[in-house]
C-alpha cells in the first residue's frame, strides 16, 4: 500500500508536526501498512541530528526504513557515518538560516514594520513599502475594532452608565448580549477580553522577540525590539487598569470581595470570636452595620461579645487613621521621589521609541521627495496610482508627526522631587481627594496597607506589612521608602455606650503593634 504524508510550511527542527506524528504512529499498526518511508532528502525528515537518529532507530525496530531519493547511502558503518554527517550539516544549516532570518526580522521591527503575525485586535496590517516582490507592512488602526477596545477599557473603569465598573466576565457578557463579534465573527470569551485589557500594544508601544517560540519563555527585556504603533489607550489609563486587575486577581482577592461595594469586606474581624464581620441593615435598610457573622448567622458569638458598629463610622475611622499616618508630608515627599525615579528609569525606552519614530519619519519624507521628483522629471505621471501613493505617504507622515509630538511631550513631563512645604499642600490635597473618591478606589487604597482589622469592645487594631507603602507606590519593594514608613501602628479606641445599637468610637491612645 502507498500512503502520502504532506506537511506544508512546518519546520523540521522539532517533532511538533501532526502529519509527521501520524506517519510515525501508523508504523505501530499490525500488520504495518508500509515498509519504507521515502523522502526527498534527510533534511525533510529532521533537521536535528539527535532526533533524526532517535526516530530512525524507532522506525527500524518496527521494520521500517527511511530512504532519501536524492542522497544514496550504502549499507554498513560507512553509510551510517555519512548519514549522520549529513544530518549534522542539515542541523547546522538550519540554525544558521534561522539566525539570519531572525536578524532580518529584528531589523524589520526596528524600522517599524510588522513581521507577519496576526495583528492584535484593534489593528490591521497595511502595505507600507514594496521592495521588489516583497511587501512590507505596518500596523494601522482598525476603526471599528479600535472603538471596541476603548469601550472595553471604559466598561472596566466606569461601567456602561447604568452600573458601576464591570469585571472581565461581566464585560464579556455585556459585549455578547449586544452582538459584538471578534474579527472572525465569533463571540467574545473572557480570555480574549482579559488579553485586550493587558495588551501593552494599545499604549503605542509594540514589541518583537519577547518570547522564545520554541519554549514559550519570555526573553530578557534587553533582547526585545520595540517599535511604535498608533495609540488606542493612553498609558495612564492602561496602568490604572493593570493595578485594578492585580487587585482583583482571584489568587489575591476572592471575587466576592473584589466585587463587593462594602469597603472593609474580608478585612474586619470580631475580636471576641475571630469571625469576619458582615454587612447587616436596620430599620428597613435605613442603617447599615458591620456585625459579627457568627452572631448574625448562628445567633451567638463564640466569644460572647459580638461586634456591631455603624458602617460609615468604622469606614471613616479606618480612612482617617490611614490618611493621618500614611499621607504625612514626609511620606508624600518620598512617594513623589520614588515615582520620579521610576519615570526617569523608564525614559530610555521612551527615547528609543522616539528615535525609531524619527527614523521612520525620515524614510517617509524621502519617499515623498522621490515621488515628487519623479513627477517633476516626467518619470511618473499624475495618475490615480500616483495620487494614491502620495496620499498614503502623506497620511503616514501626519500620523508619525502626531506620534512624535506625543512621545516628546511624554519625555518632557519631568517629575522632580518636592520640598517639605510642597509636600504638606500635596498631602492635604490627596486626603481631600480620597474622601470624595468612589468606593472601588478607596478599597484599593485600604487594601494596599491593611491585611486585617480586629474590632473589639475597647479597641480597633489595624495590621499591615511595613513595606506596604513602597509596594503600593512602585509595584516593587523599595528599601529606603519602606524604612521611612516604619511599623504600622494600631488604632486604639474607647467604647462608649449609646442609645440602642447607635454606638460610636472616640480616640483614646496609640500604641505600636508589630508589623506582619
Amino acid at each position: 500500500m502507498v500512503f502520502e504524508f504532506v506537511e506544508l510550511g512546518v519546520s523540521a527542527r522539532d517533532d511538533r508536526r501532526p502529519q509527521f506524528q501520524a506517519m510515525i504512529e501508523s508504523t505501530r499498526q499490525k500488520p504495518k501498512p508500509f515498509d519504507v518511508i521515502l523522502i526527498h532528502s534527510f533534511s525533510r525528515f529532521f533537521r536535528d541530528e539527535i532526533q533524526f537518529e532517535l526516530y530512525r532507530r524507532r522506525l527500524e525496530t518496527h521494520g521500517v526504513a527511511v530512504i532519501s531519493i536524492t542522497q544514496e547511502m550504502s549499507d554498513g558503518p560507512g553509510g551510517e557515518l555519512t548519514r549522520r554527517i549529513i544530518a549534522l550539516m542539515d542541523e547546522m544549516r538550519s540554525k544558521e538560516d534561522a539566525k539570519h532570518v531572525k536578524r532580518g526580522m529584528k531589523e524589520n521591527a526596528r524600522q517599524g514594520f510588522w513581521n507577519g503575525a496576526k495583528p492584535p485586535y484593534g489593528y490591521k496590517a497595511v502595505a507600507a513599502e514594496k521592495h521588489g516582490d516583497k511587501i512590507k507592512k505596518k500596523l494601522a488602526l482598525d476603526p471599528l475594532a479600535a472603538e471596541t477596545v476603548k469601550l472595553i477599557f471604559d466598561l472596566f473603569l466606569k461601567g456602561d452608565g447604568e452600573s458601576g465598573p464591570l469585571g472581565v466576565k461581566n464585560i464579556t457578557s455585556w459585549l455578547n448580549a449586544r452582538g459584538y463579534k471578534t474579527p472572525t465573527g465569533k463571540v467574545f470569551y473572557t480570555s480574549r477580553v482579559h488579553a485586550i485589557l493587558t495588551n501593552e500594544t494599545y499604549t503605542g508601544n509594540a514589541w518583537f522577540n519577547r518570547k522564545n517560540a520554541s519554549t514559550g519563555e519570555t526573553r530578557p527585556r534587553d533582547q526585545w525590539v520595540g517599535f511604535s504603533v498608533p495609540i488606542i489607550i493612553p498609558i495612564e489609563t492602561f496602568h490604572r487598569v493593570q493595578m485594578m486587575l492585580s487587585d482583583r486577581r482571584p489568587t489575591k482577592t476572592p471575587p466576592r470581595l473584589s466585587t463587593s461595594n462594602v469597603l472593609l469586606s474580608g478585612l474586619a474581624r470580631c475580636e471576641a470570636c475571630g469571625k469576619l464581620v458582615m454587612m447587616t441593615t436596620g430599620k428597613g435598610g435605613a442603617y447599615r452595620y458591620y456585625k459579627c457573622s457568627g452572631k448574625h448567622l448562628k445567633g451567638e458569638c463564640a466569644g460572647g461579645l459580638a461586634t456591631t458598629i455603624r458602617e460609615e463610622k468604622l469606614d471613616d475611622l479606618i480612612l482617617d487613621a490611614l490618611t493621618r499616618r500614611f499621607l504625612t508630608p514626609k511620606r508624600t515627599q518620598s512617594i513623589v521621589a520614588a515615582v520620579a525615579k521610576k519615570r526617569a528609569d523608564g525614559k530610555s525606552d521612551a527615547s528609543q521609541a522616539l528615535n525609531q519614530l524619527r527614523c521612520q519619519l525620515g524614510q517617509v519624507n524621502n519617499r515623498i521627495r522621490n515621488l515628487l521628483g519623479a513627477l517633476a522629471d516626467g518619470i511618473a505621471g499624475d495618475t490615480e496610482l500616483f495620487r494614491e501613493k502620495m496620499a498614503g505617504a502623506e497620511s503616514e507622515r501626519a500620523e508619525l508627526i502626531k506620534l512624535i509630538d506625543a512621545q516628546e511631550a511624554q519625555l518632557k513631563e519631568a517629575l522632580t522631587p518636592i520640598t517639605l512645604d510642597q509636600a504638606k499642600i500635596a498631602s492635604e490635597h490627596l486626603k481631600r481627594l480620597l474622601q470624595g473618591a468612589p468606593t472601588d478606589l478607596k478599597k484599593r487604597y485600604v487594601r494596599a496597607f491593611i491585611t486585617e482589622i480586629v474590632v473589639g469592645k475597647s479597641e480597633i487594631v489595624i495590621s499591615g506589612p511595613k513595606d506596604a507603602l513602597a509596594d503600593a507606590v512602585s509595584g516593587e519593594p523599595v528599601t529606603h521608602l519602606a524604612a521611612a514608613a516604619g511599623p504600622v501602628r494600631s488604632l486604639v479606641r474607647e467604647w462608649r455606650a449609646g442609645a440602642g445599637e447607635n454606638q460610636y468610637w472616640t480616640a483614646k491612645r496609640l500604641r505600636t503593634r508589630k508589623s506582619i
